[in-house]
């Protein structure tokens, strides 16, 4: 390190340095309310409710993730089952549909590339509203309380396939020539030569898709209607109404006698919910980074 610095002059050295700074404060205070958050979810509700939050815990305790699991573990774990199963197979589904739409409007030669372009803009523009989507998803396509329906709706995000596809446009044109002399048709092109080619692309759509999929719950809103579905982002959304619930009617015995934590409640289920993301991350950053460059400095 000491010797690339040296390659530069002393203000390019400023320069960098300061840029080092300012990135890192800039994630100093992007984590600031995770861990204001963390410490929280191990707080008493009565700490958090007289002093604030604080970015250690005050006085500790285990009582709010005692409370959120003693009431529904075993739909808690169901729901993770669920989640990771829908996050798992549709970003999957995700991945292959788009990269193959991206595809299709990139290939040299293909004269209808940018009417089939065009159309997918014009969805992002336009759309049928909610209640014609959801009549589609239920009478005709019977997508509701099947896993399927949380996986299908999101098949295709075409803002990541304009990504795609403008990843895909970096790939020389004689490669698909060559290919085509040695007798490989598309379909042969596209796993053999564009897909293993186009790595960081699709690790840079799928972190997108895993993200969408992992933190909906309009979906499992709209469509399900059996608790055995549930994913987990519903299933905490659900229990936090429950929780304001009971904290409205706190005349309620029931509620007067249970005294359940409204406050430290939330942040515990953030941190519930964003654990398997945090974990994830770190290994598919580096492609992330590289597939958002390129794709938006190719087009």
């Amino acid at each position: 390190m000491a010797k690339k610095l040296n390659m530069y002059s002393k203000g390019d050295r400023a320069l960098i340095a300061f840029f080092y700074l300012f990135v890192t404060a800039f994630a100093l205070i992007c984590l600031y309310p995770l861990a204001l958050a963390f410490s929280a979810s191990f707080s008493t509700e009565t700490a958090i409710t007289t002093s604030g939050f604080s970015l250690f815990p005050r006085q500790p305790t285990l009582d709010t993730f005692t409370f959120m699991l003693s009431q529904r573990s075993s739909m808690i774990m169901l729901a993770y089952r669920t989640s990771i199963i829908v996050t798992v197979f549709g970003t999957a589904v995700s991945v292959i549909v788009t990269a193959m739409y991206a595809f299709v409007i990139s290939v040299p030669g293909f004269k209808h590339a940018n009417k089939f372009a065009f159309f997918a803009y014009f969805t992002m523009l336009f759309n049928g509203g909610m209640l014609p989507w959801y009549i589609l998803c239920t009478r005709y396509y019977g997508l509701q309380n099947t896993l399927i329906g949380l996986i299908v709706p999101y098949a295709m995000n075409v803002f990541n396939m304009f990504l795609m596809r403008n990843y895909l446009r970096t790939i020389p044109a004689s490669i698909y020539e060559s290919s085509r002399i040695d007798g490989a048709g598309n379909v042969a092109i596209f796993f053999r030569i564009v897909m293993p080619l186009s790595q960081i692309g699709l690790v840079t759509i799928a972190l997108f898709y895993a993200l969408s999929f992992w933190n909906d719950f309009y979906l499992p809103l709209m469509l399900l209607s059996r608790d055995n579905l549930d994913t987990l982002q519903y299933m905490l959304y659900r229990m936090m109404s429950n929780i304001q619930y009971l904290v409205t009617n706190a005349n309620n015995s029931m509620a007067s006698r249970i005294q359940p934590p409204l406050q430290t409640a939330r942040m515990a289920m953030s941190v519930l919910a964003i654990g398997p993301i945090i974990l994830v991350y770190p290994f598919v950053q580096k492609y992330f980074v590289k597939g958002i460059i390129i794709g938006a400095v190719k087009g």
